[in-house]
């Protein structure tokens, strides 16, 4: 299972969503060659990762500021995990009745 994860900028206060296997070695990765510091902010661990990436990304699309990065809030990062566990939880509906979509 892979990590969906929520990375706030502390210089502009953007956020990134995306995911990764590890997300503390993925931070150490965006942080190489970054000027601002970066922070960890929540990680959520599901087997639809990439479907909860996306569908983020996407209900955030109006915020994006550049390619996964997004001026969300602080209002945006605090429901992030409910977000998640909420996709999550339709997600293994959809999967437990064989939905196509899954």
């Amino acid at each position: 299972m892979r990590y969906i994860y929520l990375i706030q900028s502390l210089e502009n206060s953007y956020y990134k969503i995306g995911i990764s296997n590890n997300p503390k070695r993925r931070i150490k990765e965006l942080q190489t060659g970054n000027p601002s510091q970066l922070k960890l902010v929540e990680t959520y661990q599901s087997e639809h990762a990439e479907k909860i990436e996306r569908t983020l990304q996407r209900r955030y699309s109006y915020l994006r500021k550049e390619g996964e990065w997004f001026d969300m809030g602080i209002s945006n990062e605090v429901s992030f995990l409910i977000e998640c566990q909420k996709l999550e939880e339709i997600l293994n509906l959809l999967k437990k009745n064989n939905n196509v979509f899954i």
